[in-house]
């Protein structure tokens, strides 16, 4: 979709993100390149409430072309969590996802899958073996995983600087035990160019049902695309009060280098 023309007022803006979307409406908003994929990347955030509090070390690495793997990791801890994802270029978003638990000295354990149903109507998910969850828009992307898928598709949008939505489908924490939902869409909507963390970004403001119409801001960096920071007023999971999530280095690494990485960061797996 592309923006409606004449938007010149916050009014007419909130009056379009208010609009209902088709189902495949916001994938016409990207245009997949391969040459945009960066692999072998190796990026290393730090999460943590707004304040500075509860830090917590994340390292994502673009593993292959459709494939990423995030680790959560603490410095002197022995254990961590790795989520390997497969993308899906066609609707820029999760094809399937694992959840493994590392510790030191032992087996890695599968905790959770998700895969996305051949229909295409949603999402399957291990500790909902018996459910579908029904997605109703796509591209969908995981506040919980970080927004890591979306950190690789804001590469491939065709119009960066116009607005656009995505489906905002996550674990909800209410009650043992959690599960899965489409929670709704998040708009985006370009703000301004700016330096953030030494690097010239695009500042993006997210808002909509999604997030249960809060407000948050992200940076993107204008070379590459990827996450240069984001910021949301509530939490993503236990232990948090709310987030921000800055980037710290960028560095390429080949895949027997990351092997090592994980194992440096927790011992032997």
């Amino acid at each position: 979709m592309t923006s409606p023309a004449g938007v010149g007022s916050l009014a007419a803006l909130l009056l379009w993100l208010a609009m209902p979307v088709p189902g495949n409406a916001q994938v016409d908003a990207f245009r997949f390149d391969s040459t945009r994929v960066p692999v072998g990347s190796l990026y290393e955030y730090l999460k943590s409430n707004r304040d500075g509090t509860h830090p917590s070390p994340v390292s994502l690495y673009v593993a292959r072309i459709d494939r990423i793997e995030s680790l959560k990791w603490s410095p002197g801890d022995t254990t961590a969590t790795l989520v390997v994802a497969e993308l899906d270029w066609d609707r820029f978003s999760v094809r399937r996802f694992e959840s493994w638990g590392l510790a030191k000295g032992a087996v890695p354990e599968l905790r959770a899958t998700l895969e996305a149903d051949p229909s295409g109507a949603g999402v399957r998910i291990s500790f909902q073996p018996d459910s579908l969850i029904t997605v109703t828009a796509w591209p969908w992307h995981s506040y919980d995983f970080d927004f890591a898928s979306l950190n690789l598709a804001m590469a491939h949008l065709l119009e960066p600087e116009s607005p656009f939505r995505f489906e905002r489908v996550d674990v909800v924490y209410e009650g043992p035990p959690p599960n899965f939902a489409d929670l709704g869409s998040v708009g985006v909507r370009f703000v301004a160019r700016e330096e953030r963390l030494g690097r010239q970004t695009r500042l993006y403001e997210l808002s909509g049902p999604g997030l249960s119409d809060r407000r948050g801001n992200l940076w993107t960096a204008v070379d590459g695309g990827y996450l240069v920071e984001f910021e949301l007023p509530f939490p993503d999971e236990p232990g948090f009060t709310d987030v921000r999530f800055r980037l710290q280095s960028v560095a390429e690494i080949s895949p027997a280098d990351w092997e090592a990485y994980k194992r440096e960061r927790i011992g032997d797996l």
